[in-house]
């Protein structure tokens, strides 16, 4: 490799090798923040195709062991390409929703994606166990599989799966196609030049209508990120919307009551005034708590409904529809019962717990010597806090995760709660601090109201604490301990 004629070939090759793998760390770390599959089957097509690359270039770079290398790549060249062709056809399925917008087109995709990979598997065993003798024997048997089954099955699928993207109405479309025909038409050239041995190394055709279709996909990806983030906004919109419509309904109910004045004795003013107030604000606050609720448990189910989980969807929007029942049946009483706190609690837990696939273990303790249908508490009373354990406690921590609700009686007083074994109150408020958007939890700060209008009725106060579970600087979690009046 002295010869200063090879400089700029094998720069090409590193340079080629280093954007790609570049590119599959970008994917990457895209997807663990959409939650997007299609950057996942990206960035692993990515990856293998680098490998693919990688086989062919280090024969052609380096010279000695030659026939261990040439051994390598006769026996892992199908394997590796079918694997990131998979990968390649997965990413177009999840990108523009096949399973979904065109179902049969999805199906006959999987069907030709088992056909092709049995194929490519005898293909191999048979180069292993039959033509393993003769590595010329493995050529010769490549170039009649390419030209007379491998190029006349592959480009009437490739072309009538590119027409299907072409009649979808995502915007990115445009650019799927013009990168994924790049992509085919310099995979041709390449097979085309390998069979007919017209130039020394026919992988370069590839390679660089590969880089010219990584250009094309980086902006379809730009896009469908910017997709995401759009409807992310939207839900935050939403949420404000509806925060600022509650805000106008006080301050309107207000004025209504500051018109009632000047028709009642100045006793009758304050105690008319005073029962007003306390009833409106339960409402509104109840009302802000419902959209929050509702738009936490949306935003739960969303990643699932994404990735086309038929039936982990049903599940859910059934989950998710009980759940709207029960907030609409209560959302204008004071009190529900302690039995149907829980089970209200429960079912929000359960979409939480989706969204993070599983991964929380919640622990429920009742004291058995409690009439949860009789016990009286404010609706909608646990969820935020056990939304701040998710979302601010267990979000950052790796390993087991556990929500812990103890609920028993103490001289005459309801005693609730919640521990869970996250990051702790510290670092948790670190992390929000680093953030470029800085969340304000309004759920909380309602939830504290809520529960002052509830002990101030029965003439009785309320207790509420966080702690640390453990040292500050080590903490092993949050605790919350809430102490209500016992109303039966």
């Amino acid at each position: 490799m002295s010869d200063s004629s090879n400089i700029l070939p094998v720069l090409f090759y590193g340079w080629t090798l280093g954007g790609i793998f570049l590119l599959s760390v970008i994917t990457f770390l895209i997807y663990i923040k959409v939650k997007e599959k299609s950057f996942l089957y990206y960035s692993l097509y990515a990856i293998f195709l680098n490998i693919y690359f990688a086989l062919h270039t280090a024969n052609h770079i380096s010279k000695f062991v030659e026939n261990y290398k040439f051994e390598l790549i006769a026996y892992m060249n199908w394997p590796v390409q079918f694997v990131y062709y998979l990968l390649y056809t997965q990413f177009i399925r999840t990108f523009f929703n096949f399973k979904k917008n065109n179902p049969k087109l999805d199906k006959f995709i999987t069907r030709f994606m088992w056909f092709m990979g049995s194929i490519c598997l005898g293909f191999t065993l048979i180069n292993y166990f039959i033509l393993s003798d003769s590595l010329k024997g493995i050529e010769y048997y490549f170039v009649k599989f390419v030209i007379y089954f491998y190029i006349p099955v592959f480009v009437p699928i490739a072309g009538y799966v590119l027409y299907q993207v072409m009649r979808s109405k995502n915007p990115t479309k445009y650019f799927i196609i013009s990168g994924s025909s790049i992509y085919v038409l310099s995979a041709l050239a390449s097979m085309y030049a390998s069979v007919n041995q017209t130039i020394e190394f026919p992988l370069i055709f590839f390679m660089i209508g590969v880089l010219v279709e990584f250009t094309f996909f980086a902006v379809a990806l730009g896009m469908k990120v910017y997709h995401i983030f759009e409807q992310k906004n939207e839900y935050q919109k939403k949420l404000i919307y509806q925060l600022e419509t509650n805000k106008r309904l006080v301050e309107y109910n207000n004025k209504i009551l500051t018109d009632k004045v000047e028709l009642f004795t100045k006793k009758e003013i304050e105690l008319e005034l005073k029962s007003s107030i306390s009833k409106l604000k339960s409402k509104v606050f109840r009302s802000q708590m419902n959209s929050h609720f509702i738009f936490n448990a949306l935003n739960s189910i969303k990643g699932t409904i994404i990735n086309n989980n038929k039936e982990k969807s049903i599940d859910q929007l059934n989950k998710f529809s009980k759940l709207i029942r029960n907030i609409l049946n209560h959302s204008l009483e004071e009190e529900v019962t302690l039995e149907k706190e829980i089970e209200i609690t429960e079912l929000y837990v359960f979409l939480e717990n989706q969204r993070l696939e599983n991964q929380i273990n919640f622990n429920l303790k009742i004291d058995t010597n409690l009439p949860t249908y009789g016990i009286k508490i404010p609706p909608f009373i646990l969820q935020p806090f056990i939304e701040n354990a998710i979302w601010h406690g267990l979000a950052h921590k790796s390993g087991k995760k556990t929500i812990k609700v103890q609920i028993n009686e103490h001289k005459d007083k309801l005693c609730i709660t919640i521990s869970d074994n996250g990051i702790g109150m510290l670092k948790a408020i670190e992390i929000q601090k680093k953030k470029s958007i800085q969340h304000k939890s309004v759920g909380i700060d309602i939830t504290k109201e809520r529960l002052k209008l509830f002990s101030q009725n029965g003439n009785q106060n309320y207790k509420l604490t966080f702690e640390n579970i453990g040292p500050e600087n080590k903490s092993k979690g949050t605790k919350v301990s809430i102490e209500l009046p016992l109303k039966i």
